[in-house]
């Protein structure tokens, strides 16, 4: 098969319903009328295809300049996280597939919102790591590559209040002249998903929400303002960032300055701060990501209050002295006893990792 162009209609099917033009001078005023009918435009809805009623960014035949065929291929086992799809199609010898869903499914028992997780589903499956979803979005697109195949998709949501998604594949062929070709129907389908971005405030990004970006790359993720929520290990966590300020007690931004009497101040004046606290993990010096690197001191301590088990990271600067903090909290699941005692002991070492990561981000950005 020509992976070029879709196979022709033979001539003798096609069908014209008006016609030749000696005849239409002839022809009586109903027969025109049909006729201005028949050649006037679809008229088609706002972000729909007037062909097909499907959005835009979803019009296989328009976008890509073929009839939608079957794919030979096994739906991508990454992106049966999504469900299937409403609609599949393949097209171009199969070097051109389209997956849609006209509703992505609900996550019920997540912290993160269904566009959120829909957003990393599609990330995931794109192969590449998506920036966090905002809640001011209405919609965002992805572009990437992998293994030479070009994806380009979006999440998005209706005028009814569902959201949908759509994801793009292309192998661009070996034989140039079909290359351009498809190249020049794929920067359609571009056009159309990121057409959804017009529209997005780009988020803020402190020193701290950079440093936090990577260390939650690949993981499910939301921000919004200062306000970040992810997934680590089965877990949701929320970090809340204090921004820049004194500590009550002065800690040095120098490691070699740490001292222990003064970590032994500082978990004095917390457990006065926190007097209902039981501490998971005590006021201490973080290691650097490489060890005997000279990077700046950084401190973290973990403790549980209620179901809630919450953990802090303080990072002194050099030369503003002040100090950045962040507060990581997570909710336990209801449990007695020492299954309690066991869930916020596993729940303490994850949030310590965690703040770890994050140090050690800070590090390789800032330092």
């Amino acid at each position: 098969m020509n992976e070029l162009f879709p196979p022709a209609i033979p001539p003798s099917r096609i069908v014209n319903p008006c016609p030749p033009s000696g005849a239409v001078v002839r022809a009586a005023a109903g027969v025109l009328a049909v006729c201005a009918t028949l050649a006037a435009p679809v008229q088609a809805a706002p972000g729909k295809s007037g062909k097909t009623g499907v959005p835009a960014a979803a019009d296989f035949a328009s976008l890509s300049g073929a009839r939608a065929g079957s794919c030979s291929t096994p739906l991508d086992g990454i992106l049966g996280a999504m469900g299937a799809p409403t609609l599949r199609h393949c097209a171009w010898s199969q070097h051109v597939e389209m997956l849609y869903w006209d509703t992505v499914p609900q996550t019920p028992n997540t912290c993160l919102p269904t566009p959120a997780i829909a957003w990393h589903r599609l990330g995931a499956g794109a192969r590449t790591v998506l920036r966090p979803w905002s809640s001011s979005w209405s919609g965002q697109s992805l572009q990437a590559q992998h293994n030479g195949v070009e994806q380009a998709g979006m999440v998005w949501r209706q005028p009814d209040g569902r959201w949908s998604a759509v994801l793009w594949r292309w192998r661009p062929s070996d034989r140039i002249p079909t290359r351009a070709w498809q190249a020049g129907h794929w920067q359609d389908v571009l056009k159309a998903v990121h057409a959804v971005d017009a529209a997005n405030p780009a988020p803020r990004r402190t020193p701290l929400v950079a440093a936090w970006l990577d260390a939650t790359n690949g993981k499910p993720r939301s921000l919004d303002g200062d306000n970040s929520v992810w997934v680590s290990e089965g877990s949701c966590l929320g970090m809340r960032s204090a921004g820049l300020g004194q500590a009550q007690l002065h800690l040095q931004y120098s490691r070699d300055d740490a001292r222990l009497e003064q970590r032994s101040a500082m978990q004095v004046m917390l457990a006065r701060r926190f007097p209902a606290a039981e501490w998971l993990r005590t006021f201490t010096l973080v290691e650097p990501a490489i060890s005997g690197d000279r990077t700046g001191a950084k401190f973290l301590a973990v403790w549980k209050e209620g179901s809630v088990v919450q953990g802090q990271l303080w990072i002194p600067l050099r030369d503003q002295g002040g100090i950045v903090r962040a507060r990581v909290s997570s909710e336990l699941p209801p449990a007695e006893g020492a299954h309690a005692q066991e869930l916020a002991r596993t729940r303490a070492g994850l949030i310590e990792r965690e703040l770890t990561r994050l140090a050690h981000a800070w590090e390789a950005r800032h330092e």
